[in-house]
């Protein structure tokens, strides 16, 4: 008889064990979670057409010895010797074209702007990862489901690129410098070029440089374009809590959001003129940005311990758009349908 009171004693402690443990996991009114994110949908237009400056080299004085000038597709430079005599072997070229045997001449140039046709593109280089937080309480309880509130941010860095060739014409300024009879060793062995350097020992020419004209000169614009952004959204709503079973539950929310958008639009672009000469063509300009919106939020929940959850959801985020414009340059941010995926860790307390 002892031994089955015993029994019946022992069974009714671990239940009561078991229920204490449940009401106490199920007795919360705060949780926070944190977690990574996947984005997707977010995109941006590339916008470029105009005239655009470039910087270019510095093709020095005209018509003086002793002076250093630099050309998009060549050098003639001051030597060790001080240019003795006009004569100087710190020189160079990048294409055959450019010496004249006749004329005995070596013609270089440099661009001084380029236009190009109005076009666009759409470009999105999703996934984009990033990291996501929410802090939340509890209103009141329905049944078995609880309607409390919820703040969350996240935090998503966004790279989108466009590499497009486009076509552009150029405005390029020649220059000459002579030769004598000097025959360029890029002819003598095949090469197509030649970079001489400081020493003063080699084949030489003359330094005295003279402008000639201004032309254009068509050529194709390569590189990239880079939206490099970070959003940091923040959201506030209500939410609907419901405990599906003992180990799942699932939770939803909905409400107002906006934005931080704050980056640079870079440019990197390499400049092939039909002269054969390459000209690098770079810079950034940069915003911060307010954008707004709403949200909608849905999370499936996995009770690991009483209080602790895995969780996984997604997450449709409209926003305003965000534009950064330069000088001809311009690219739009689309936030108004991304969706992220969500997976993290989950304490109610």
């Amino acid at each position: 008889m002892k031994r089955i009171n015993a029994s019946w004693l022992m069974l009714a402690g671990g239940t009561a064990l078991l229920a204490s443990s449940a009401t106490a996991a199920d007795d919360w009114t705060r949780n926070f979670r944190i977690g990574m994110t996947l984005g997707l949908n977010v995109h941006a237009d590339f916008k470029m057409g105009g005239t655009f400056a470039l910087s270019g080299k510095d093709p020095g004085p005209m018509g003086v010895s002793g002076a250093n000038h630099e050309f998009d597709d060549g050098y003639v430079r001051v030597d060790q010797t001080g240019n003795a005599q006009g004569l100087t072997s710190y020189w160079g070229y990048q294409n055959v074209s450019q010496y004249d045997a006749g004329a005995q001449t070596m013609t270089f140039h440099t661009a001084s702007s380029f236009s190009t046709p109005s076009s666009s593109v759409q470009r999105d280089d999703s996934p984009y990862i990033g990291f996501d937080m929410a802090y939340g309480g509890e209103i009141t309880r329905w049944g078995r489901a609880r309607v409390g509130w919820e703040f969350g941010v996240g935090i998503l860095p966004i790279s989108i690129k466009d590499t497009r060739n486009l076509p552009a014409t150029f405005e390029v300024a020649s220059y000459t410098a002579p030769t004598g009879s000097v025959i360029p060793p890029g002819l003598q062995d095949n090469s197509g070029n030649y970079s001489g350097g400081p020493s003063g020992i080699g084949p030489t020419i003359g330094d005295t440089i003279t402008a000639g004209s201004v032309d254009s000169t068509a050529g194709t614009i390569t590189g990239k374009r880079k939206l490099d952004v970070t959003l940091y959204n923040f959201r506030l709503g209500p939410t609907l809590y419901w405990n599906l079973h003992r180990r799942w539950a699932v939770n939803v929310s909905a409400g107002p959001a906006f934005g931080i958008v704050a980056g640079d639009y870079k440019f990197n672009e390499i400049d092939i003129l039909s002269t054969g000469a390459t000209v690098n063509n770079s810079g950034k300009f940069g915003k911060i940005d307010l954008v707004y919106g709403g949200y909608a939020n849905g999370l499936l929940l996995y009770h690991l311990q009483p209080n602790g959850d895995l969780f996984a959801g997604v997450q449709f985020m409209s926003l305003s758009s965000s534009t950064f414009r330069g000088p001809s340059r311009e690219a739009n941010l689309n936030l108004g349908a991304g969706f992220y995926f969500t997976a993290g860790i989950n304490w109610p307390f």
